[in-house]
This record gives C-alpha cells, structure tokens and sequence, in this order.
C-alpha cells in the first residue's frame, strides 16, 4: 500500500514537469522573486542601475526556489488547473504593472510599453493554450457581454472625466484650447452663438473657424449644468458610450460573445482614446460614436438611420467630410453598394464644398496650412494636397514619415500605438478592398503638424472608429486560433500602453489636487471678484475658470489693456506679455 502511494505521486510529480511546465514553473517563481522586490522596494526607481543592488542573488535564488517548490505542490495537488500559467500570467502581470506604472526611464515611454507587452503577450498566448478545453466550456451569453462592456465604459468613461475635471481644477487646462470652448458654449446660452473673443483675440463667432453646429446637440445639457466640468465630462460619456455599437457590429457579424466583450473592454481603455482627452475638450470627442453609428446602420441595412449619423458625422467639423467620404468609397468599391456610396460620397463632398465657401468668404478659411508640405500653390487648399498625392504618389510615401524635426521615428511609434492595441487586426485581410477603412489614418501620418501624430491629441478619433470597423470586419474571417493569438496580443498592447500613458496621468493629477487644494480654491476666489459682465483679459490657465462672459481675451495674444475693464495674470508663470 505503501509503495503504491509513492509511485502515484511521484507519477504526479513528474507530469508536472511535462509539456514544458518545468520552464514555464521557473520563470514563474523567478518572476514571483521580482515581483516581491518590487513591491518592496518603496519609491526606488527600477530605471536605475543602483536598484536592487542591495539584494543578493542567492536571496533571489532562495525565494524563487520556495516558491517554486511551492508552485510544485500545486500542480501536484490541482491536476486539472495548469497551475504554471496561472502563476505565470499572475506573477508577470504585477511585474507589468508595476513597471508601466512606476516607469520614469529615459527612453520612449511608448516603446517601454509595447515591449513589455510583448513579454505579456508570449505569457498570456502560453495561458491560452494551456486552459484552451477550459475556455472552451466558458460561454459568455449576451447579457454578460453587456455588463462585461458596460462596467469596462463606465470605469474608462470615469477615468477620463476625472482627469479632464482635475485638469480643470488643478488649472492645468489652458485657454488654447479649452478657454475657448467654455467662453463659446458660455454665450451659446446668452445669444445662441458661439461667440468667443479669445480665439483670434477678437469678437467672432467660434464658426468662422470651424462649423461645429453638433455644439447645438450638447448646449442643452452645459445650460442645465453650466460649467467647464460639464465639457469634460460629456467628452468621457461621449467616448465610452462607443461601446456599444462596438458590440452591436461584433454581434453583427456572427462573433462569440468573449469575443464582443474583449473588443468592447479594448475599445473602452483603447490608449489612444483616453490620451486624446489630455489636452481636454474638443468636437472631436462625436467622432467615433457617430461614425461607429453609421457603419453599424449600413451593416443592418438601416439607411434612414444611416444617414442621419452621416448627417451627425458631418456636423462635427468641416474635415469630417472626408471621413465620410472614405467611407463612401469603401462602399462603393469594397461593398459594390453603387448607390448608397454615391449618396453618401455626394453628401460628403457637397458639405465640404459648402463649408469651404462658407469658411473662405464668412470665415477665417480652411485650415489647410497643416497640409502645406502637400500644397505648392497655397490657392489650391486642400485640394492642393489631393493634387499632389494623386500625381507624384512617391513624394506623398516620403512624407509619410518625414517631420520637422527629428527622424520621423514619432510617426513610426504612433503607428504601433494605433495598431498594436489591436493586434494588428485592421491588416489582416484577404479582401485588400478593406485596406481604405486605414486611409484616415494616412491623413495623420502625411501632414508635418506634430500634434496629429501624437496620441496625446484629440486628431484621431475619428480613426479609431476606423481602426475598430475594419478589425470587426476582418475577425470572421479568421480561424479560431489565430483569431485568439491576435486578440490576446491586442489586450497586452492595450493594458500596458494604458498602464503606462493613462493611469499615472490620473494619479499625478490627484496628487497635485490634494497637495494644492486650499491654494486652487484661494485663487477660484480671487477670480470670483471679477464682475460677470466685465470684459477681461487674462492668462492663459486662468481664462477657462472666467470665461462665463461676452468678452474676454488671452492677456499674451491680447497687446493692449485699455480696451477690457479688468487685466488678471498669473504670476506664477513668467510668459505673460504684457505692454
């Protein structure tokens, strides 16, 4: 009895050396031993070479082998669990985490994170596989799917507001571009019209320089809660609530719940999205709800539907054409819809050409000076730049990744940021008709305008939706297993770029809240003392907290001070121009 005993669990113990679970099981515990440096090691710096040089490696070696004997225990007990991927995926998920959150090294920051994703990737890829008959039986039915997204919109949605709100009141939100809204939706409740006098320093109306009448959509909301908080967090409800014709298209087309409710957490903490909130609100936030919208109809086949979303897209801002009408094409030539794609090409070109009228004869013009690296006569417009790429497609594939200054590395980084945290998966067709719903984001990388090829802008929105579309479109398509490998290299991307641009954002944004609090509130009321019917000119990250006002000015744009009743600047900054 004895010896069968014996031989029973030395047979359990050597099947847990099988199938590579023996490498897999060390660098688990080694990890573990990392991890439990790491959280000891207080405010220390793991980009510094001195870190844990007061740790021995026989420490290390004495830890992970405990851990390592314990981990083998485990297995032996919990035969059905491969305990060495949980414990591998546990162990490498707080070393990331604490990594992406802790990072203040020298190098990109972008970088940092995807290559720490690509370490996640390998262990989440070995978890798959090794618990696949176990996530086989996991059916995810579609109320769960709903509450899956609706609790990853409501944390990403959350997110962002706090840090937009916070920006707000740490005073980190400057008048360009934030002042200007808040002073426009301001008078929007007096007169009806986004009048602002701090955009070009002088009184117009916010539509000479960009036809954004959807601000009408949102207006009712600002004047039951009239403050600039109200614009940030409208911008997060905006964002998130993209979720769900997310999950309306993965359903659409045929795709299993886990699978809805991954692509719908990815579009919620999507990197890019949140980042974009960073330099606060701007029209831009419309953009993927109500593209997501349209595309969502023209699968359903619901036209009237469909076009009162194009309508909502074009509302948004004058450029917003031309995401419509590569939409349009996509439709006429990847789904041969001649006459919807017509339509919805004609709408888009007749409302460009309007605004483009409007604009040049009512207006400040098309802001084509983004494109003048495209344009040779500066007549032309953007049609200009549409000119050159159609005649010289070789200078347009060298100003994809040239810039001012620099190597045009950043374009090449913004890439990955863009299509990493989706595993690649709006690329991965066999029908290369689908490669147009990429084109918006040609638009970025073909200007030298940095601030369009930098995630912590509001530029790509609109192509986010894109990106989201066509890896929705190009998933059924997929065997099971590449269709899982690309997803789980999609969430790693997406966790550690979140990781490391989003979450310290907020967290430094509440430190300063909290370390600062009695002086924000000091200053908010001093600010208050300034008639509400004064015109004033004003500092820059003062102007957004005042600006419930007809007049008022940017004190570094705005030369003179006899014209404004009151002058306010902020001493601590020292680039205030006064004369």
């Amino acid at each position: 009895m004895t010896v069968k005993w014996y031989y029973v669990w030395l047979i359990r113990l050597y099947r847990t050396f099988e199938n590579g679970r023996l490498f897999a099981r060390l660098i688990a515990s080694w990890l573990a031993s990392v991890a439990l440096t790491l959280l000891a090691s207080g405010t220390a710096s793991f980009t510094r070479l001195s870190f844990a040089q007061g740790i021995g490696l026989a420490h290390l070696f004495l830890v992970a082998l405990v851990i390592f004997i314990v981990l083998t225990v485990f297995a032996m007990l919990w035969q059905n669990i491969h305990v060495d991927s949980w414990a591998l995926l546990l162990f490498l998920t707080v070393c990331t985490v604490f990594w992406c959150l802790k990072f203040d090294g020298q190098t990109n920051k972008a970088l940092f994170a995807l290559g720490a994703g690509i370490a996640y990737a390998m262990a989440l890829l070995y978890f798959l596989r090794a618990n696949r008959p176990l996530l086989e039986k996991l059916e995810m039915k579609t109320p769960i799917v709903w509450i899956v997204a609706g609790a990853a919109g409501v944390t990403a949605c959350g997110v962002i507001a706090a840090i937009g709100c916070l920006r707000y009141l740490t005073f980190s939100a400057p008048n360009f571009d934030f002042g200007i809204f808040c002073n426009a939706f301001y008078n929007m409740t007096q007169s009806g019209l986004p009048i602002t006098g701090c955009e070009r320093d002088t009184l117009l109306s916010h539509f000479a320089v960009h036809m954004s009448p959807v601000f009408y959509l949102l207006l009712p909301f600002y004047w039951l809660f009239p403050s600039p908080m109200t614009l940030q967090i409208a911008q997060a409800l905006l964002l998130a609530a993209g979720v769900v014709p997310v999950v309306l298209l993965a359903r659409h087309h045929k795709l299993s719940g886990k699978v809805a409710a991954v692509l719908a957490s990815l579009y919620a903490f999507y990197p890019a999205l949140s980042t974009g909130c960073f330099y606060d609100f701007h029209e831009n936030c419309f953009l993927p709800l109500f593209l997501l919208l349209t595309f969502l109809f023209y699968e359903k086949k619901k036209y009237i539907p469909m076009y009162v979303s194009a309508i909502c897209v074009l509302s948004v801002k004058e450029d917003a054409a031309i995401y419509l009408l590569i939409f349009a094409l996509y439709v006429l030539i990847s789904e041969r819809e001649y006459l919807h794609g017509s339509i919805l090409a004609a709408l888009a070109v007749g409302y460009f050409l309007l605004c483009t009228y409007w604009l040049k004869n009512y207006g400040d013009g098309v802001m084509s000076n983004r494109f003048d690296n495209l344009i040779y006569h500066q007549s032309d417009g953007l049609f200009g730049a549409i000119k050159t790429i159609l005649l010289n497609p070789g200078y347009a594939l060298d100003q994809l990744f040239t810039v001012k200054q620099g190597s045009g590395f950043e374009k090449i980084v913004y890439v990955l940021q863009m299509l990493l945290p989706l595993g690649l998966l709006p690329l991965c067709t066999k029908k290369p008709s689908r490669w147009l719903l990429i084109v918006p984001m040609l638009i970025n990388l073909l200007t030298q305008y940095p601030y369009q090829y930098d995630i912590g802008f509001q530029y790509h929105f609109g192509i986010t939706a894109f990106l989201f579309y066509a890896a929705i479109k190009n998933l059924p398509d997929m065997e099971g297993e590449s269709r899982q490998n690309l997803l789980a290299i999609a969430a790693s991307a997406c966790l550690c770029l979140y990781m490391i641009t989003v979450v310290p954002n907020c967290a430094r944004y509440s430190a300063a809240w909290r370390e600062n609090r009695e002086t924000y509130q000091e200053i908010e009321a001093v600010l208050d003392t300034v008639p509400q019917d004064a015109s004033v000119s004003v500092s820059t990250f003062f102007l957004p907290h005042i600006a419930n006002r007809e007049v008022i000015y940017e004190t570094y744009y705005h030369d003179y001070a006899t014209d404004v009743d009151y002058v306010v600047l902020d001493l601590r900054s020292v680039k205030n121009k006064v004369t």
